[in-house]
């Protein structure tokens, strides 16, 4: 069995990274886009711009892609807020939710990613139970249908959703697995940040080198292939990918799988 799929992550709602994508795969007849997660806008007013991105431009954007010919896979990451996916679903499945199945492959995704300094904590869990969130800069705060709310007691909130190691453990995978977690590994250099702190997952490192997944797709951390180079390793038998996200370009991976042979190729737009 082979497959080949064009890989795109944190595309935050950018119209015109959505356009290269969609071109790429045209231009280089690709049938399978996977768009990693963070999918939507960020700015003000985020449940209304995020809202009208889904039913606009990303339903659009679909429709398009489903008259080529060409499947799109894509989940939820800690920048989308998860009160939009009713609308999503309208006219889309996500890969958070559902696994999909192609060519004797199967694509599953998992979407939270550590709790970090900024407010928004929807998406966010610990890693483990010893695991110490960093200090605050904004508010800790989540979203209604209707509106942002403070989350009074952060504590409480984050001993009630439990930890990613704790979630990992009920996740399994094999050498037909395609895993997109949106929460790249530690000690691998796919995890710097611009200033060079490193904040990987232990549990996210622990999963893949004991599942060995055929590929884990990863992202979350734009800037780190731009600090270190560095945008894939090889963990025992898994491939694990994590391009990043340029600002000023599209940054696309080019991926063919033969059986167990995995080939990627980083593309700058």
């Amino acid at each position: 069995m082979s497959i080949r799929l064009l890989y795109a992550t944190d595309l935050h709602g950018d119209t015109q990274k959505y356009e290269d994508v969609l071109e790429f795969a045209k231009e280089h007849e690709i049938k399978l886009i996977h768009l990693g997660a963070d999918i939507l806008p960020k700015g003000p007013a985020l449940l209304k711009i995020q809202k009208k991105f889904v039913k606009g431009y990303l339903k659009h954007f679909y429709a398009r892609c489903q008259y080529e010919g060409i499947k799109v896979l894509a989940c939820f990451g800690n920048d989308d807020v998860y009160t939009r996916k009713k609308y999503f679903r309208e006219y889309a499945d996500l890969l958070d939710e559902e696994p999909y199945e192609r060519d004797g492959y199967v694509f599953k995704a998992y979407p939270y990613v550590l709790d970090y300094p900024f407010g928004l904590k929807t998406a966010c869990k610990l890693d483990h139970a010893l695991w110490e969130r960093p200090g605050y800069i904004g508010i800790p705060c989540d979203y209604s249908e209707s509106d942002q709310y403070c989350i009074e007691d952060i504590e409480d909130y984050f001993f009630k959703k439990g930890t990613i190691e704790e979630d990992l453990k009920n996740i399994h995978a094999d050498r037909k697995t395609i895993m997109a977690i949106h929460q790249p590994p530690q000690a691998l250099g796919l995890d710097i940040c611009m200033d060079g702190k490193r904040v990987g997952s232990k549990s996210v490192y622990d999963w893949a080198e004991r599942e060995q997944p055929l590929i884990l797709l990863a992202g979350h951390i734009h800037e780190s292939y731009s600090v270190t180079g560095i945008w894939k390793y090889q963990l025992g038998k898994t491939q694990i990918i994590q391009p990043g996200q340029h600002n000023m370009k599209t940054t696309l991976v080019v991926i063919e799988v033969n059986k167990e042979s995995v080939t990627s190729n980083l593309i700058c737009i």
